[in-house]
């Protein structure tokens, strides 16, 4: 997520993570009255859909990867299966280890975050966490972090069902701790909410007697008919995004009394949140110094702004539009000192994507020195 520079900054809206997983093993059947090995078992968890959103607009190949036998869910969480551990329902603890991989990629905003093979470790005191692998490298391989079994959650125990030997723990509340924060690059901070957790795991067995095979069947005929399927799918709410294509803007030479012109970097709003609920794209600028004290005051940068929605070759969803407006031109001498509207979308019209630009030009004081100039243009998106 690189800070911007030189005379053009933007201020980007990042969804963010936050990643932690956490069950809850406490005991109360007394058909667990010893340790029973783990043979089998899952831990389901998203770490936070507002997350798993944001990354999913990104540039990532894939964007989210899964591997080492972890899977995604219809609702878009992850399952981990349970590898080994041991729980103890007289005592009321648990160290269940899970296994599987999941990388999280946005090359444009400069981070990759890889979390795997989670743990689950319980006291038996009301209270659990959550340890897992996690590497983070990001701002182009400057930051970089590696954990082996860190706690990166805790969580609130709940007791869980237990029937037939198998243990299932649902809706348990995670938080992330200071370690887990670091790890995923300040994305969150310590005690933020996380997805909530659901985890089972399954006691081993006696191996059975093999049956004896049976004989085969003749061939039957082929018969006709149908079949009818019902497909469900989970959509959650995203995240409102902002992000653009380059820093610096270099406008064109020229002296006092004439006018330096350009055009902005062409920024994509994204709204995914799914409530259409409309957004509003503002600027304003610095005034331009030069060496010696020298300045531009920053009213005398004006520009024309312009706005499309973003093409898509998905067919859109029954009855909604998404429509974008490009700002008011203001001209130099009235413009960018203060807060003006670049682009915007009504409530009713906001989702999707938009890409927003605009014609800049600075007007240059007949009184102004010889030199050159810069200035910072932050654009808030809300």
């Amino acid at each position: 997520m690189g800070t911007p520079h030189g005379p053009h900054r933007v201020a980007l809206w990042a969804g963010a993570i936050a990643l932690g997983a956490a069950a809850a093993l406490t005991a109360t059947s007394p058909a667990l009255a010893a340790p029973a090995d783990v043979a089998g078992g899952s831990l389901d968890w998203g770490f936070k859909a507002s997350f798993r959103a944001y990354v999913s607009t990104g540039n990532g190949t894939p964007s989210i990867a899964l591997s080492d036998g972890a899977t995604r869910n219809t609702d878009g969480t992850f399952d981990f299966p349970a590898r080994s551990g041991t729980y103890d329902a007289a005592a009321g603890t648990a160290s269940v280890q899970y296994g599987g991989t999941v990388k999280f990629s946005y090359p444009a905003h400069m981070f990759e975050i890889t979390l795997a093979d989670p743990k689950i470790v319980v006291d038996g005191d009301g209270t659990g966490s959550i340890l897992a692998d996690v590497d983070l490298v990001a701002n182009g391989g400057s930051t970089q972090q590696h954990l082996d079994g860190a706690e990166i959650a805790t969580l609130a125990t709940a007791a869980p069902t237990v029937e037939n030997g198998n243990v299932t723990f649902t809706g348990l509340a995670a938080t992330l701790t200071a370690t887990g924060a670091s790890a995923f690059a300040g994305f969150f901070t310590a005690g933020t909410a996380l997805d909530p957790v659901t985890a089972s795991a399954s006691a081993s067995t006696s191996p059975t007697e093999p049956t004896e095979p049976t004989e085969p069947t003749e061939p039957t005929d082929p018969g006709t008919g149908s079949s009818a399927q019902k497909i469900k799918a989970a959509v959650s709410g995203g995240a409102l995004t902002l992000t653009s294509t380059g820093g610096d803007v270099a406008l064109s030479a020229a002296t006092p009394g004439q006018n330096a012109t350009g055009n902005l970097n062409a920024v994509t709003v994204s709204d995914l949140r799914g409530t259409n609920a409309g957004w509003d794209l503002v600027g304003e600028v610095t005034d331009f110094t030069g060496t010696g004290g020298a300045n531009i005051p920053a009213t005398n940068l004006g520009w024309t702004p312009n706005a499309a929605v973003k093409a898509s070759a998905l067919k859109a969803a029954n009855g909604v539009k998404n429509a974008v407006v490009p700002g008011s031109p203001v001209a130099p001498g009235a413009g960018l000192g203060a807060s003006r509207t670049l682009c915007k979308a009504q409530p009713g019209s906001s989702l999707g994507s938009s890409t927003c630009g605009a014609a800049l030009d600075l007007g240059i004081p007949e009184s102004s020195a010889a030199g050159e100039y810069s200035a910072v243009l932050t654009l808030t998106l809300a």
